[in-house]
């Protein structure tokens, strides 16, 4: 019985040795993992990103001697992260401007008719558009050594490149009774003015953005 209750004592106390090694539960695990989740991306999200008034692409690269190679990686980096939002973006200002020429529509015509007009129209636009110049900001992380850019875009201007490209008579006598094209592109062309002001005052708020 007695060498029963030793090796009792003794297990105890080795439990108690393997525990003391052991790692520590930081005192605020939550406040931590927030802070580092915080210090991940060096740019703090626009009020005018919410809004859908402006679309943005962040990207980095590791951190390189050569600046200027390591800043040409980022902005291919932001440029890969903007191209996936524009075309979110395309996509349902296509489907809007088609639910909003219903009643224009030639008989037999449906949203899904349109599909592969759209994807290639969003392919076109992508792989033309996204050239640049750009409107950027960029800051060096020290922490890592990483390069960061994001890449700031108006909404309006977006929108302008599709309606652009829809507002040809080619594309109209596909979907658009001969009798409402001329209708469906006077507002079009409405839209487009409107959205040609709208850019010039979004460029200009972009300006002010990375001044700050």
């Amino acid at each position: 019985m007695k060498n029963k209750t030793n090796l009792i004592k003794y297990i105890v106390c080795v439990l108690l040795i393997i525990s003391s090694c052991g790692p520590k539960r930081p005192a605020d695990v939550k406040k931590e993992v927030s802070f580092d989740f915080g210090d991940v991306v060096p740019f703090q999200q626009l009020k005018e990103e919410i809004e859908g008034t402006i679309v943005t692409g962040i990207g980095f690269s590791e951190k390189r001697a050569n600046l200027v190679l390591a800043r040409e990686a980022a902005i291919t980096s932001a440029l890969a992260d903007l191209a996936r939002k524009v075309e979110t973006k395309l996509e349902g200002v296509w489907k809007r401007t088609m639910a909003d020429w219903t009643e224009y529509m030639k008989d037999g015509v449906n949203e899904a008719m349109s599909i592969e007009e759209m994807k290639s129209m969003i392919k076109n636009i992508v792989d033309t558009e996204l050239r640049g110049p750009w409107l950027i900001q960029e800051k060096i992380q020290k922490s890592t050594g990483r390069y960061w850019v994001r890449i700031l875009l108006s909404s309006a201007t977006v929108e302008k490149w599709l309606k652009q490209r829809m507002n040809t008579e080619a594309l109209l006598r596909k979907y658009i009774i001969e009798s409402q094209i001329k209708k469906v592109q006077e507002d079009l062309q409405k839209d487009l003015d409107m959205l040609k002001d709208k850019e010039k005052k979004d460029v200009q708020s972009i300006k002010e953005i990375i001044k700050e």
